[in-house]
């Protein structure tokens, strides 16, 4: 995603009036980065607490080879979610912002991005009218969320968060 203006995001069902809240994904054309394999990235995955302690910079890599002509000049990439790499020129726009709902780890290269690890966690969705496809609904695994139906209540004053549904994978950021 580019900071200018040109966002497009998929919207979210809430039942507040206050503000609307968005699912970020990443735009086409861009060559992300993201782990070298699965196993590190699988390691970050479904830890609503902070990083930050006992985080090690990573080393990413370019989706596409550092060779590739796609565009290596994103703001955010959501490749590697629940982390988020932004670029400095986002850090230096939003990151007061970011900050008040995570954290901010440094990435050890390429130089020039950062993660963002959201670790402010609200239960707000409102499982029976969400539209939910279950793994296994004893055990409450979920697979995915097609449709997501918030409780505007639980969501005051909440600029960003993630949910605890879902291994803690979405991260919904607000208006």
């Amino acid at each position: 995603h580019r900071l200018d203006g040109q966002l497009q995001l998929p919207r979210v069902t809430s039942y507040s009036q206050a503000m609307e809240y968005y699912l970020v994904g990443s735009d086409e054309g861009f060559n992300e980065l993201g782990f070298p394999d699965a196993n590190t990235w699988q390691k970050y995955m479904g830890k609503p607490a902070g990083l930050s302690e006992t985080w090690v910079p990573e080393t990413l890599e370019y989706v596409y080879g550092a060779r590739s002509k796609r565009r290596k000049d994103f703001d955010m990439s959501s490749y590697c979610e629940p982390l988020f790499v932004i670029s400095e020129r986002a850090l230096h726009a939003i990151g007061g912002t970011l900050a008040k709902y995570g954290e901010i780890l440094e990435i050890g290269s390429p130089k020039g991005f950062y993660f963002f690890h959201c670790t402010n966690v609200v239960e707000a969705l409102n499982e029976d009218e969400s539209e939910i496809v279950w793994l296994d609904k004893a055990q409450a695994w979920i697979a995915g969320i097609n449709r997501f139906v918030l409780s505007g209540s639980k969501l005051k004053g909440q600029g960003i968060f993630r949910l605890p549904q879902a291994n803690f994978r979405y991260t919904f950021f607000g208006e």
